[in-house]
């Protein structure tokens, strides 16, 4: 996927962190920070502490830690791609991609504008009559047509205009074309009715192509290429996305036609994904718009065991959809031709909550054998075990000792016990011995510029740290500060682990001579426990020209250490 530019970046990261985390956290000034109880588990007194002027959070409670950027990916249950969309869109700023990958993208967007231009003249001269039969044979109207930009590509078309603008890696990048054995472009499309599939932004990219000719796939997409990765696109999500923020719903069929009939019948908040299951990715892009899912599944029992395998994406997500079930034989595009738009909206409004629906069913397959019961009481609670929300954890909690006949309270602390097996310990040594120098160190790294970094860790040699996580942090600041025009914009990249250190309170007010003392601090360390090696080879070898050599070393070793002193 291509990478935000720096600058986007920048100004996502200029967000005040404390407006982002405020309409979820009712925070207090204590001392120079603020503070608030945990939204991501249980307590009652606040050990969640928010740092504005570093742009951090942390719980000491449960050890959750990041910028902005990642309290929305925890409490929205969005990946970070989808983290940064959404406070890009809600703070008003521009989307933009590095530049070579931008510029590699926007070639390919302009190629899919000229693919549709031919398409909808094919559909429309005397090579596409066959594919207007079959559209309007389907009860579609010329303007349903024209509002999906329909369009058709025969086996002949002719795209020699194309070649001549669009250089060969262009071509097979955008997952529209294929190279032949001859070295020749040639379309993956042909005799097929095509639909483009568009992004947020509405630009094309990708299209599907449905088969006129009875030949296989039925349905065909482009392959993924930098404008289209299937599991983060939804159809018609362009046109969906402002009925969805209207009414805070969305409507999820799974197929274009279905998606298409309800659309022009008065469902403008219907999507669809790319003929697979829901994604995280693309449930995360629903949740930008939409704060209730319903998804339509067929009424039999391929359906429910669908629907049902779409509900680990929806834990992760911390979002419970709706669902409604559809008789057997039907899809949404069927069920309206064949019993009207009237129906179907009484369909609609008998939606279930499926994770209850799910719940009930698993129940009632125990019948009245105890041991059953607690066997398929398992696969809530693991279920559970993946929302992030404790609100929702613990509605359906409560709903699952209810439908389960359990005790709410046992269910409560088996759910609790498996969720945090391990208390976190504040600033806890790990097991290969952490010095507080290189934990300063990382601090001070975090408040500078990334040529002052890159100049204090030039001549850094890297197994002089003890930590391996603290060695790691600094292995990929160097693979990437050629690349970045701040430390933070690889927060992510970094991790957790460098979060809570660059929360951390340094000496000094200024980051560079407290850096200075660090690095210098870590070298002596390291000069003291190669000394102390030293000293024991020594103490264990007979051999009189190593115990020579070892004595040469350790008298540079001694010198080096009372310069450093």
């Amino acid at each position: 996927m291509a990478r935000f530019s720096s600058s986007m970046l920048e100004r996502i990261r200029s967000i005040d962190i404390t407006t982002i985390i405020d309409p979820y956290v009712e925070l207090k000034l204590k001392g120079r920070d603020l503070w608030g109880l945990c939204p991501f588990h249980h307590e009652k007194s606040p050990s969640f502490k928010v740092d504005g002027e570093k742009g951090f959070f942390k719980c000491f409670g449960c050890d959750a830690k990041g910028d902005g950027v990642t309290f929305i990916m925890r409490k929205l249950g969005f990946s970070y791609y989808d983290a940064v969309i959404y406070l890009a869109e809600k703070y008003g700023i521009s989307i933009e991609l590095e530049g070579e990958t931008n510029n590699y993208s926007k070639d390919i967007l302009s190629l899919h504008e000229e693919i549709l231009k031919i398409s909808r003249k094919e559909f429309y001269s005397s090579n596409g009559q066959k594919a207007k039969e079959y559209i309007f044979s389907r009860e579609f109207s010329e303007d349903d047509c024209n509002e999906f930009n329909i369009g058709y590509l025969s086996a002949n078309v002719d795209y020699s205009n194309i070649y001549k603008v669009y250089p060969k890696e262009i071509l097979y990048n955008s997952g529209f074309f294929k190279e032949s054995q001859y070295k020749k472009p040639y379309s993956r499309f042909f005799n097929r009715l095509m639909l483009p599939i568009r992004n947020i932004t509405s630009s094309i990219a990708a299209f599907a192509g449905r088969s006129l000719d009875g030949s296989n796939p039925k349905y065909l997409n482009s392959a993924e290429s930098a404008v289209f990765h299937k599991g983060n696109t939804l159809f018609n999500i362009d046109k969906a996305k402002d009925a969805m923020k209207q009414n805070k719903q969305a409507l999820i069929v799974e197929g274009y036609f279905d998606v298409m009939r309800l659309y022009k019948n008065g469902f403008k908040n219907v999507a669809a994904p790319m003929g697979t299951a829901l994604t995280v990715e693309q449930i995360g892009l629903l949740k930008r718009y939409a704060e209730e899912v319903t998804v339509m599944f067929d009424g039999d029992s391929a359906g429910e065991k669908a629907a049902f395998r779409s509900l680990e994406r929806f834990a992760e997500t911390s979002l419970f959809p709706k669902v409604v079930f559809l008789p057997k034989e039907d899809d949404p595009d069927s069920f309206v031709l064949n019993n009207g738009i009237d129906k179907f909206y009484e369909l609609y409004n008998k939606r279930e909550d499926l994770f209850l629906h799910m719940i009930k069913r698993l129940a009632l397959s125990a019948k009245d054998d105890f041991n059953i019961k607690l066997s398929r009481f398992q696969a809530v609670k693991n279920m559970l075990l993946k929302v992030e929300n404790m609100h929702i954890r613990d509605y359906y909690a409560e709903a699952a000792a209810d439908i389960f006949n359990l005790k709410k309270e046992n269910v409560y602390e088996e759910i609790n016990q498996s969720r945090y097996k391990k208390s976190v310990a504040v600033n806890k040594t790990t097991a290969n011995g952490l010095y507080l120098c290189e934990m300063d160190f990382i601090a001070c790294l975090s408040r500078l510029p990334v040529d002052i970094i890159d100049n204090l860790l030039a001549d850094f040699n890297l197994d002089m740290v003890n930590d391996n996580k603290i060695k790691e942090i600094l292995k990929i600041m160097l693979a990437n500060l050629s690349k970045i025009s701040d430390i933070k914009d690889i927060t992510h990249e970094l991790g957790e682990q460098f979060v809570e250190l660059a929360m951390r309170e340094i000496a000094e007010e200024d980051a560079y001579k407290e850096a200075l003392k660090n690095k210098s601090q870590i070298e002596l360390n390291y000069l003291k426990k190669r000394q102390n090696d030293l000293i024991e080879q020594m103490r264990t070898t007979s051999d009189k020209s190593l115990q020579v050599n070892l004595l040469q070393e350790l008298n540079n070793l001694t010198k080096q250490i009372a310069g450093k002193k």
